[in-house]
């Protein structure tokens, strides 16, 4: 049950059993359930049973050796920092994803790459995206070497720089689009480190600094960009 349920039912338990915001942060620390407090209500002054609010209330100072907490705060003040609380993880684990998202998009640091490839991909292309299968890993012998590995499995990073249909495409764009083609890509299974290298012992392709020499592009031999 999360935090805002568990608020929720303290909020209705306060108004059914008419307790203030002391008592009800007195039951909270007490490990008190909501949905139970009906048991231990006694507003209707039975001889024998004492109080639900003067019940609390005692049971707190026999437990914790004092007549109030420390800290009260009401259940509406909790629900509102709840929100902010929840609202912050959000925005953080957004944050993270997006990250991530470049992180694993740009497997190389060659001159910083600043592009966003997922604000790059228009409407279009995004439906192509969710058309693509994942290829499966291509069946090795126990005498290929990265350079043999990186023949046999040229065809996905061909696939890879043709999805985007244009001269020059950035390393991060590459990179995004190979996690979707081939999800277990990794330089290092061809003895490289960077995506750039990949490309670069690729004889068909070359990585070209762009004019304004802020990140690096995958360019097909012999195209030249206007």
């Amino acid at each position: 049950m999360n935090s805002k349920v568990k608020l929720e039912k303290w909020k209705i338990a306060q108004k059914r059993h008419r307790l203030s915001d002391k008592q009800v942060q007195m039951a909270r620390e007490l490990g008190f359930n909501p949905d139970k407090l009906g048991k231990l209500d006694n507003h209707k002054q039975e001889t024998w049973k004492t109080p639900l609010p003067q019940h609390i209330e005692n049971l707190y100072y026999k437990r914790f050796g004092k007549e109030m907490p420390d800290i009260i705060k009401s259940i509406a003040q909790l629900l509102k920092e709840d929100k902010v609380k929840k609202e912050k993880q959000k925005k953080e684990k957004d944050r993270k994803r997006k990250a991530r998202l470049l992180e694993d998009s740009s497997t190389t640091d060659d001159n910083g790459i600043i592009d966003n490839p997922v604000a790059e991909i228009t409407f279009g292309k995004k439906i192509k995206y969710n058309d693509i299968q994942p290829k499966a890993r291509v069946i090795l012998g126990s005498g290929d070497t990265h350079e043999t590995i990186l023949q046999k499995e040229a065809h996905i990073f061909d696939e890879a720089f043709d999805f985007y249909k244009k001269e020059g495409v950035t390393l991060s764009e590459l990179g995004f689009i190979l996690k979707k083609i081939y999800p277990r890509y990794n330089p290092r299974r061809y003895g490289c480190k960077t995506l750039g290298s990949i490309y670069e012992r690729l004889e068909k392709y070359e990585v070209v600094l762009t004019p304004e020499k802020t990140y690096n592009v995958i360019r097909k031999k012999g195209n030249n960009e206007n």
